[in-house]
């Protein structure tokens, strides 16, 4: 795997204006006042101290800008990377908020030394193992699976760990006891969030939502009222230090470490790609994992937890004008100086408040619309979509996509082991070999079969291609002297399925008939003489023609 010549962020300061240094530093400063309440309710979320947030955008920004590719990807925490953090140190972190916060470190460590390696063994590729549907239905799982952990902040009582509908059920029993101030601080951020949604789209007031709940909680002095509040934050710059756990914990850790790198690549690239298309600028995949690495194991320097490009953290950085890396520089340096003198501001901001904060995170992430537009294109697709949806909500996010994913891939499995075989004829208007079924003008040539299966011929769908072919030879109408199977469309030909094509040339020489391999491709040629099968198919031809195969000139 070819490294870069020099790190990107050499590329974009020299050739840096300095006029764009006023657009980018507003554009840095905006992203901070987004992020930094943000980032504490994300921190939560992940069942972390709420300053791990904080020093996630301390490290993510500078280390993206270093090593990244996109001019406008803000890299920090995200509600869905959060949400796979929660499910995966629930049971190891013992109740014990520094543990829970190296468990988060150690997370956020593997996913980066994950990346970083697998630039050079192909892992860019993964993030493309989920599809969109499965994605769509993940999100919108997640959303309510979100949802549900924050009722409980928003009630003022102490919510437990389960499932979507056990913690809805859990809920619904406490409202008895529910907080009158704690409802009315969540229910009054969520109104001024969805007003300034309306009157201000895209714009970060999450920090004037935050600054007035905590004005009015020291004014109204509603910590007395039993209200909870984030208390007392760490002061200071974090020191740089490895992750305080075990080789046993990171072992327990592994697979949270592999779902939070698949769902943060494919979360960033997507991101980073639209916003390159948008710019008409290129991205380079591999190096946007080897970014994303290298933003994961500063961030578990710091003591953060896994990390990603958001959407809605980057349009919010692309709004306000920044034009590259360096605006990350400038809101990481932002967040440095709110950790420096700025952290007892945040000693009265009500708990309730962080959870509207996740809330109107999870809101966004909904895609019923995608799911509707699922439904009327595929039938199978929506259903991955609903397995991902179900089964986040039932097993929890981490083991709701694995399901989701492998449920995909054994529909993905079936659909190929049941291939599409169709008989050709050929078109009187263009000359080619077209689905007989499909165009009722194509003619045949008499006692020549042409056949064509698409897709490549493995030991799961090769009896099955066998059987089929075997069935239209005795379906013809006319005695079938020749079979011609059009290969063009097949990509390999693995043993097994030679196997079978053997076989099936040995029916047909049993009953007279001779079997030809039409527009074979240079490789699969290649392959089938190596594997000998010339014994039983005949002289081995790449690129023959239908028509020679037809008219019995060998190529």
């Amino acid at each position: 795997m070819r490294l870069p010549s020099k790190l990107p962020i050499a590329a974009w300061i020299s050739g840096y204006s300095f006029s764009r240094l006023g657009p980018d530093a507003i554009a840095g400063l905006s992203l901070a006042a987004f992020v930094i309440p943000e980032s504490l309710a994300y921190a939560t979320l992940a069942g972390l101290p709420p300053v791990s947030g904080l020093y996630c955008y301390l490290a993510a920004g500078l280390a993206y800008a270093a090593f990244g590719t996109s001019r406008q990807l803000a890299v920090g925490p995200t509600s869905a990377l959060a949400l796979a953090v929660a499910a995966g140190i629930a049971l190891l972190d013992a109740g014990d908020p520094a543990r829970a916060a190296a468990l988060g470190a150690g997370i956020a460590l593997m996913v980066g030394v994950i990346a970083i390696g697998g630039r050079f063994l192909g892992l860019a590729n993964l993030a493309y193992f989920f599809s969109d549907s499965v994605l769509t239905g993940f999100k919108t799982g997640a959303a309510f699976y979100i949802a549900s952990t924050q009722l409980p902040k928003l009630l003022g009582v102490d919510g437990h760990a389960g499932n979507f509908f056990e913690r809805v059920i859990e809920v619904a029993g406490l409202l008895p006891q529910a907080s009158l101030p704690a409802l009315i601080i969540g229910a009054a951020a969520i109104v001024l969030f969805l007003g300034f949604e309306r009157l201000a789209p895209g714009r970060p007031t999450t920090l004037i939502v935050v600054g007035i709940a905590i004005a009015a909680t020291a004014l109204l002095d509603l910590g007395r009222t039993g209200l909870k509040l984030v208390g007392e934050l760490p002061q200071g710059l974090p020191v740089p230090t490895l992750p305080a756990i075990s080789a046993t914990d990171l072992g327990a850790l592994v697979p949270t470490a592999f779902a939070c790198l698949l769902l943060a690549y494919s979360e960033a690239i997507s991101v980073a790609r639209s916003f390159a298309q948008k710019y008409g600028y290129e991205i380079d995949p591999q190096q946007e994992l080897t970014a994303l690495g290298v933003a994961n194991v500063a961030t578990s320097l710091t003591r953060g937890f896994p990390v990603s490009g958001g959407m809605s953290q980057t349009a919010v950085n692309d709004m306000n004008g920044a034009t590259s890396p360096a605006s990350l520089v400038v809101a990481s340096a932002a967040v440095a100086l709110t950790l420096m003198f700025f952290t007892g501001l945040f000693r009265n901001l009500p708990e309730p408040v962080l959870g509207a904060i996740i809330l109107m995170a999870a809101k966004h992430l909904i895609k019923l619309d995608e799911l509707r537009a699922l439904k009327e294109a595929s039938g199978v697709e929506f259903l991955i979509a609903l397995t991902a949806l179900i089964g986040v909500l039932t097993f929890g996010p981490l083991n709701g996509l694995l399901l989701a994913a492998v449920g995909a891939l054994v529909m993905l499995v079936a659909r190929a082991s049941r291939p599409t075989i169709a008989v050709l004829a050929r078109d009187p208007a263009s000359g080619r070999y077209v689905d007989h079924d499909r165009h009722a003008t194509a003619s045949s040539t008499p006692s020549v079969l042409v056949l064509r299966s698409a897709g490549a011929w493995v030991y799961f769908n090769a009896e099955q291609i066998r059987r089929q072919f075997l069935e239209l030879v005795s379906q013809a109408e006319v005695p079938v002297r020749t079979v011609v199977v059009d290969c063009s469309m097949v990509p390999a030909i693995d043993v097994t399925a030679l196997g079978s094509l053997r076989a099936f040339a040995q029916a047909l020489k049993r009953r007279g008939i001779a079997l030809q391999l039409a527009e074979l491709r240079d490789d699969v040629a290649d392959s089938l003489r190596r594997l000998g099968a010339e014994a039983d198919l005949g002289t081995i031809a790449a690129h023959q023609t239908i028509d020679q195969c037809v008219e019995g000139r060998s190529g």
